[in-house]
């Protein structure tokens, strides 16, 4: 089987052109004021984006809603304005946080190629209440990274004839290719009343699909001077802990990150003790798996570039390298080439056998045909009397609009070659209507131990063969909206041959035209672990405006799991009690028969948050578990002064819990002061 990966690689695709829709963009000589309403100086535009085309429902039909963007630039700023006729009480705006908007709401998309490359785009999108997001979009539109964060400004506002939305993009915040005049560049909008997804650039197959953005001409981007930015933090914690009185005292701690902007397509990051604390709680989920869960990355360090490692059998998860002594890091794109490569020395866990370490990672990818890629990685971590490393080449190739073949080679070391190596080939149809894929993947059966030094697998010794199917019908009559259907197949052995799991998962869900909503899910799975299990469940849900953020959904589950009879029951609902306020109340009970893990519980959880601003707001999050008897209460009070990265956060948790039974319950009370302050030298 191996030899299904060497032939796939000298597969080639044909690639289908249409007409490009180009618009102009002008200099001019005074800022707008980004306050939401369009000035005047935008209608003297030589030009402007207008006829959108709906991505869906009715793909390739004219926009419901007109809407009409300009596009300028001076010395400092690329400036966009957004004109979204439509009738203001069928606007829907109801999320305030930064980097969660979704199709949720009402909102427009701004999507820049700077490369103009038809692979990797910056996006930039805002909602009607002004609440902010910022991407990193890769692979054509197939990699989102989300915790990508950068300085821009964004104001909306609702007017009599709909609502206006306008940017400010510093070309300090964003790399770009010196000299050049043309852009790739699309705008999308989020009709949330009519469930529509339009874009300018015409006819789009797939959300955030690059290489089928049009053409921004006449950019004149500054020549890049060499910048300097630091990013210091300061951090102050007390911990009272009844059972450890080495807490019972004020903690300060310092560190901080430099970037250099060598060049308009290359930066340089170092790092010293940065910050691994994160501001935000953590919400506790019932897992019924057996496998380790993956987090985000939050530190300024990482996140240039760190959406490069995101490889299907990923080889650097930087959430393997906790408190960090000091670290280095070069990134960017010279000609067809996007490059990161880092160094970071890792301080010592005391009491968990994990000596001070280096880590070394190192991505390159090629670009290839019209928009597809080929990539090469190193990972590397090297201990006192040990280490462990990786050399993986992947390849994405875009054969057409709607196939894809993708594939991965990792060998690691120490240990055997098979043993210790890993591929996967994968041939995909998709688009936004329907999805399906072929996957073989081959894991050697001491692949894991070395990869997690460094990156991030759930499981290896398989041979594995998967395959999805997924289609929506959207049909829009008196009855319903969409009919979802999906269907998961997975099925691995062991590399000798032992049949060590399958898995079939049938989903369907009714989204009638009341918004009301019903869902069925049905999962048969066999694992082989220290014995066999042969699990099942079903899952019956009822939802009203589950598309949206203010919503309220009911879920029934039930079935065996690993030897016991379980169900469970989800409710959860999302409510805005003024322009200002909003609340999120979940409840979740599990019960298992017979239970003698103690596993059964109940968890509540409660969230509030009053937003003064857009960037001046107070959280509220309190959450208990019955089975260890845990209460959690965690306040936040959170002023970006300078946004995304100055800021001041005061947090305080209280964190009570019975580990065992017939034990005294422990008791933690935190209060954590952050400040951080970008300062920008030269």
């Amino acid at each position: 089987m191996r030899s299904v990966f060497i032939l796939s690689l000298l597969l080639v695709g044909f690639f289908q052109t249409h007409a490009q829709k180009t618009l102009n963009t002008d200099k001019i000589a005074e800022p707008p004021l980004i306050d939401g309403i369009i000035d005047s100086i935008y209608f003297i535009a030589s030009d402007s984006a207008v006829d959108f085309i709906q991505l869906e429902p009715e793909k390739g039909l004219p926009a419901s809603e007109r809407t009409v963007v300009y596009v300028m630039f001076d010395s400092l700023y690329i400036y966009v304005a957004y004109k979204c006729y439509q009738n203001p009480e069928d606007i829907v705006a109801r999320i305030q946080t930064r980097d969660v908007l979704s199709k949720s709401d009402d909102g427009v998309l701004l999507q820049i190629d700077t490369y103009n490359d038809n692979r990797s785009a910056y996006g930039f999108l805002l909602n009607p209440l002004s609440s902010q997001t910022d991407i990193i979009i890769t692979d054509d539109g197939r990699n989102l990274d989300v915790n990508w964060d950068t300085e821009w400004e964004g104001a909306a506002i609702i007017d009599e004839d709909g609502w206006t939305a306008e940017f400010a993009i510093p070309f300090k915040s964003i790399k770009y290719k010196k000299g050049a005049t043309d852009w790739g560049i699309n705008f999308g909008r989020i009709i949330r009343n009519n469930f529509e997804t339009v874009y300018w650039s015409g006819i789009m197959t797939q959300d955030f699909r690059i290489s089928e953005s049009g053409l921004l001409t006449g950019i004149k981007s500054p020549a890049r001077k060499v910048g300097l930015v630091l990013f210091p933090y300061a951090t102050l914690r007390y911990e009272n802990n009844d059972f450890n009185e080495t807490y019972n005292k004020f903690t300060p701690s310092v560190g901080g990150d430099i970037r250099s902007q060598i060049s308009s397509n290359v930066s340089a990051d170092i790092t010293i003790n940065p910050d691994f604390a994160t501001v935000e709680a953590d919400q506790e989920q019932i897992n019924l798996t057996r496998y380790e869960l993956s987090y985000p990355e939050k530190r300024i360090f990482f996140q240039e570039g760190n959406e490069m490692y995101n490889t299907r059998i990923r080889t650097f998860y930087s959430r393997r390298i906790e408190d960090i002594a000091f670290g280095g890091k070069l990134s960017g794109k010279v000609g067809a080439y996007n490059f990161n490569v880092l160094s970071v020395r890792s301080l010592g866990i005391d009491g968990n056998d994990e000596p001070p370490a280096f880590f070394t990672a190192a991505r390159v990818k090629r670009d290839v045909f019209k928009s597809s890629v080929v990539g090469l990685t190193y990972a590397d971590k090297t201990w006192n009397n040990g280490y462990s490393r990786s050399i993986s080449g992947d390849y994405l190739f875009n054969l057409g609009e709607k196939w894809r073949l993708t594939g991965q080679f990792v060998t690691s070391f120490p240990g055997q070659f098979w043993s210790s190596s890993a591929f996967f080939v994968r041939f995909a149809r998709e688009n936004n209507i329907y999805h399906y894929h072929i996957r073989y993947s081959d894991i050697g059966s001491h692949f894991m131990e070395n990869i997690n030094e460094t990156g991030f697998i759930r499981d290896d010794d398989r041979r594995e063969v998967d395959g999805d199917i997924e289609y929506r019908w959207w049909l829009q009559n008196n009855v319903f909206e969409y009919i979802q259907v999906v269907s998961a197949n997975n099925i691995f052995w062991s590399q000798t041959g032992i049949l060590r799991s399958w898995y079939v998962t049938e989903y369907v869900n009714f989204y009638f035209r009341n918004k009301f909503n019903f869902t069925y899910s049905y999962n048969n799975e066999f694992k082989l672990f220290e014995k066999k299990y042969y699990n099942h469940k079903h899952s019956v849900s009822l939802g009203y405006n589950t598309d949206e953020w203010s919503s309220a959904r009911l879920q029934y589950t039930f079935g065996e799991n690993f030897d016991r009879n379980f169900y469970l029951i989800t409710g959860d609902v999302s409510f805005k009690m003024s322009d200002k306020f909003s609340m999120v109340l979940s409840s979740n009970y599990v019960n298992f028969s017979p239970d003698t893990t103690n596993s059964a519980t109940l968890i509540n959880v409660i969230s509030a948050q009053y937003y003064f601003t857009k960037d001046l707001w107070v959280k509220v999050f309190a959450q208990n578990s019955t089975n260890i008897e845990r209460i959690y209460v965690y306040g936040l009070f959170g002023w970006r002064f300078k946004p995304p990265f100055g800021a001041i956060y005061l947090i305080y948790t209280r964190d009570q819990m019975q580990i065992l039974p017939n034990e005294n319950k422990e008791l933690a009370d935190i209060f954590f002061l952050k400040l951080t302050y970008p300062i920008r030298i030269f």
